[in-house]
């Protein structure tokens, strides 16, 4: 995506006589999305219905109320998905995964919905099928479209945001370069302004510092300014305040810049504790409701795939025993939640007298400390099977950043002193799989990009999780494990 962040030296009021460009406005694009997605997700249901059965004057009303209880149910899950986030308007290539999801999760709930009604004869499983595949495409049909349109405005000048930045100091030079690199399109700066006229840099990042905050009141009397964003140290409480009681006659969003813009701090908005305002910086994960769904989401998961696998589980186990003398399963401490030691369960897959207890020596392909029947279970990954007995432990979940033995290393080197922020990943629950095993950072860690990839995957994971992600995660699991081109 280019950049549309403009800064120019022209005059302000001249700059800003142009009337054509409308305030682009997160919540009415969101709105409009989400009536978009309900028309898509309606049109899909009549399509389908047409195709098949085909049309039926007395089967409409059914299909109809059928459809419509669909378009709610997709609407809501997108939204909980935070699918009208602007992050997510703005890469709908990287949504489609989600919609498909969704739209399959909604059909199922029309299906149990007809059941506990019992009136699931009613409905065609061919037209359930062809609702599902319509409703995927042109729900993300409608998006794609929709980006576009929005960036073709953007870059056309009829859609924007003009912002106002008071602070021209280190701070507001923090903030002018954080928003140049997000490259909202339909942002544009439309000026700096500082009170201290003498003790400022003429400009800012190719902005000109325009004035006063007089001046700026003045400007926006006459121009249109959607946001003014004080970027002023925190601790210069009495000037900030000076600044606001200004600022506050005026028709526009003004929003006091965190002291530590620019430091890549994941602010989450603020909060009142114990009636006191406080700037959240580090939510605790997987708290409150997220923290329940977790934990039904492993147990039930874990219970159903253990009675699938422990046919398999009893064959493997047999092969390990013919393979090879020695128990059948390993134990090895690595760390786990708050970075306490757990004890991880594992199929052995090295010859007993050759098992390295703490990692010391990293696992390299071909290596000879593998047993013949190790290296296929490595391989696709079902030497990790007996960790879902971990699972029910409550040491570790599916799904989260993978336990890492006690000395493992990179390039020689402790993966904690390799790697800045490293025990950031020990703030969930360890995981069978994760993030970055299903993006290829699996297997070998014989340098440090390897190792930092991942860590950056598990930080990702644990900043963005959802039920959705997991099940996501799972669901390239399998793909991944069957491929098995990177674990030996």
């Amino acid at each position: 995506m280019s950049a549309n962040l403009s800064c120019s030296t022209a005059d302000l009021v001249e700059r800003h006589s142009d009337r054509r460009s409308l305030t682009l406005s997160p919540g009415i694009v969101a709105g409009l999305l989400a009536v978009a997605d309900g028309l898509a997700t309606y049109f899909s249901g009549v399509l389908a219905y047409l195709a098949h059965p085909g049309w039926n004057t007395a089967k409409y009303p059914t299909y109809l109320a059928a459809i419509t209880i669909d378009v709610l149910i997709l609407v809501g899950l997108c939204y909980f998905a935070r699918l009208y986030q602007m992050k997510a308007i703005l890469y709908p290539q990287k949504q489609l995964s989600k919609i498909m999801l969704l739209s399959a999760l909604g059909i199922l709930v029309l299906i149990a919905f007809a059941f506990a009604l019992k009136i699931s004869e009613e409905f065609s499983r061919l037209w359930c099928l062809t609702f599902y595949i319509a409703t995927v495409t042109f729900v993300y049909l409608g998006r794609v479209l929709s980006h576009q349109a929005l960036l073709r405005w953007a870059r056309a000048g009829w859609l924007t945001r003009n912002v106002a930045v008071v602070g021209a100091g280190e701070q507001g030079a923090r903030l002018v370069e954080r928003l140049r690199k997000r490259q909202d399109p339909w942002l544009r700066i439309v000026g700096i302004f500082d009170d201290r006229a003498s003790r400022v840099p003429p400009e800012i990042d190719g902005c000109r510092v325009s004035g006063n905050v007089d001046s700026l009141v003045l400007n926006a009397r006459v121009n249109r300014i959607d946001d003014i964003l004080v970027a002023l140290p925190w601790g210069a409480d009495q000037r900030v305040f000076n600044i606001l009681e200004k600022l506050q006659v005026l028709p526009v969003d003004v929003r006091l810049s965190p002291d530590m813009v620019g430091l890549n701090f994941p602010y989450h908005g603020y909060s009142y504790y114990s009636g006191v305002p406080a700037l959240n910086v580090f939510d605790k994960p997987l708290s409150g409701w997220n923290y329940v769904l977790k934990t039904i989401e492993d147990t039930v998961l874990t219970l159903l795939i253990l009675a699938l696998v422990s046919p398999v589980m009893m064959l493997i186990a047999l092969l390990i025993k013919l393979d090879s003398a020695g128990p059948v399963v390993f134990r090895q401490k690595r760390y786990g939640f708050n970075n306490q030691l757990i004890e991880v369960y594992k199929f052995r897959t090295m010859y007993v007298d050759q098992q390295d207890d703490n990692a010391r020596q990293l696992t390299t392909r071909n290596d000879p400390r593998v047993t013949r029947i190790g290296r296929f279970l490595r391989r696709t990954s079902l030497d990790e099977l007996p960790q879902f007995f971990n699972v029910l432990k409550g040491d570790m979940s599916i799904v989260g950043p993978r336990p890492h033995a006690t000395e493992a290393k990179a390039a020689g080197v402790l993966y904690e002193n390799l790697v800045d922020h490293y025990a950031v990943r020990h703030k969930v629950k360890p995981g069978i799989t994760g993030w970055a095993q299903v993006n290829g950072w699996r297997g070998e860690t014989d340098t440090e990009e390897k190792i930092r990839k991942r860590v950056e995957h598990d930080i990702s994971y644990i900043n963005n999780w959802s039920i959705l992600l997991d099940l996501k995660i799972i669901l390239k699991t399998i793909w991944v494990s069957l491929l098995g081109k990177e674990a030996y």
